[in-house]
C-alpha cells in the first residue's frame, strides 16, 4: 500500500455508535455520503470511525501522513458532537481535508436558508428550529421567523421525504409537535404550467456541477418513488427527463444556472447535492442543499438507463476533488482503523 494512502472518516451520528460493513468500500452509516461509492475500482485507503465518544478511547491516533482526508460525517443536525470531535480531532492535521467539519455543521436546513437567502431568481423558503416540548415557544417562533401556512413540519436530520405532514395552520403545526427538535419550512407552491411538480437534483463535486435526475409526481413530496409510482406509465415524462441528459447543450435554463453557478459559490462545501423545483415564471426553489444527498441507487429498470450517463461525470470529478488520477489502478488492500 502507498505510504500516502487517503483516509475516508465515517461516524454512526450522536445517537449510535454501530458501523455497518459488507465489505469493500460498502460503508452504511445513517447520516453519511455516499460519494465514496463513485470509486469502483480500488485505492489505496484507509478508514477512520469516529464516534461522539471518540475522545473517551486511549489508542493513539496518526493522521499526519495522509495526503487526502475525506469527511463522510455529513448530517449535521443527528451527528453534531461527533463532527465536532472530529473539528478538534482535525487539528494541525497538514492533509488536504474534503469537506471539514466546521462547514457540515454549518450546513443544517435554517443556517442554509439564511446562507443562500438573497441570491436573485432563488426563493428560498423561510425556515426556523422548533423544539417539541415547549409549543408555546414554537408558535413564537414561527411568528418571529414570518413563517405563514401551509407549513411543512419534519424532525431535525430527516431527509428522503421523511415529513411529520404539511398544515394549514399553526395551531395544527405546533399540535404536531413530537418530542426532540424540528424543523418548520414555509411551503412553496412549484407546480409547473401541467399541473405536475418536478424536483431537480444536482450534485456539486469540486468546481463540477452534474444533474442526477428530475423526477416528476402529481404530490409536492417528490422523492424517488415517483420513479415507478408515477413516471413509469407516463413515457412523455421519461422522455422529458431523458432529454436532459442527452442534449449537447445545458440542460438547465440559462437563469437556473446562474442561481445554481451563486449557490455553488456560496457553499462551502467540497461536495454536497441540491434538490429544487422551478416555478412557472422561471424562479428556483430552494428544497435543500447539503452533502448528506444521495447519489445511489440508479434504478433497475431499463427505460431508466439514460441516468447512467451522470455516473462517469461524477466519478471524474470526485477522482479530481481527491488528487487521484483519471484513470484508477489495480486492486490494493484495504486496512480499516477505528475508534
Amino acid at each position: 500500500m502507498s505510504a500516502e494512502p487517503i483516509l475516508f472518516i465515517i461516524g454512526s451520528g450522536d445517537e449510535s455508535d454501530r458501523v455497518a460493513q459488507t465489505g469493500a468500500m460498502q460503508i452504511s452509516v445513517a447520516g453519511a455520503s455516499d460519494l465514496h461509492k463513485l470509486l469502483l475500482e480500488r485505492e489505496p485507503y484507509e478508514l477512520l470511525h469516529v464516534s461522539r465518544n471518540f475522545f473517551r478511547q486511549t489508542r493513539e491516533r496518526r493522521l499526519l501522513h495522509y495526503r487526502v482526508l475525506v469527511n463522510l460525517i455529513t448530517e449535521a443536525e443527528q451527528s453534531s458532537r461527533t463532527l465536532d470531535n472530529l473539528r478538534k480531532l482535525l487539528r494541525g492535521v497538514p492533509g488536504k481535508i474534503i469537506n471539514p467539519p466546521e462547514a457540515v455543521l454549518r450546513s443544517t436546513r435554517d443556517r442554509v436558508a439564511r446562507m443562500l437567502s438573497g441570491i436573485p431568481g432563488l426563493i428560498v423558503p423561510k425556515a426556523a428550529r422548533l423544539r417539541g416540548d415547549k409549543p408555546a415557544l414554537a408558535a413564537r417562533m414561527l411568528d418571529t421567523a414570518g413563517i405563514k401556512p401551509p407549513i411543512i413540519l419534519r424532525q431535525a436530520g430527516t431527509h428522503g421525504g421523511k415529513i411529520i405532514g404539511c398544515f394549514d395552520s399553526v395551531d395544527a403545526t405546533v399540535a404536531a409537535l413530537v418530542a426532540g427538535e424540528h424543523v418548520a419550512t414555509e411551503f412553496i407552491d412549484f407546480r409547473s404550467a401541467d399541473g405536475l411538480y418536478r424536483k431537480y437534483r444536482m450534485f456539486f463535486i469540486g468546481p463540477h456541477t452534474i444533474l442526477r435526475h428530475m423526477l416528476v409526481s402529481d404530490s409536492w413530496n417528490v422523492h424517488a418513488s415517483a420513479r415507478s409510482i408515477f413516471m413509469a406509465s407516463r413515457p412523455e415524462l421519461v422522455a422529458e427527463e431523458r432529454s436532459l441528459f442527452e442534449t449537447e447543450d445545458d440542460p438547465l435554463a440559462t437563469n437556473v444556472r446562474q442561481v445554481l453557478d451563486e449557490v455553488h459559490r456560496k457553499m462551502a462545501l467540497d461536495f454536497f447535492g441540491m434538490d429544487f423545483g422551478v416555478t412557472q415564471d422561471g424562479k428556483v426553489v430552494l428544497f435543500e442543499a447539503n452533502a448528506t444527498m444521495s447519489f445511489f441507487p440508479f434504478s433497475s429498470d431499463p427505460q431508466y438507463d439514460y441516468l447512467r450517463r451522470c455516473f462517469a461525470p461524477a466519478q471524474a470529478a470526485f477522482r479530481e476533488l481527491l488528487g487521484l488520477p483519471s484513470q484508477a489502478g489495480p486492486a490494493l488492500s484495504i486496512s480499516l482503523q477505528s475508534a
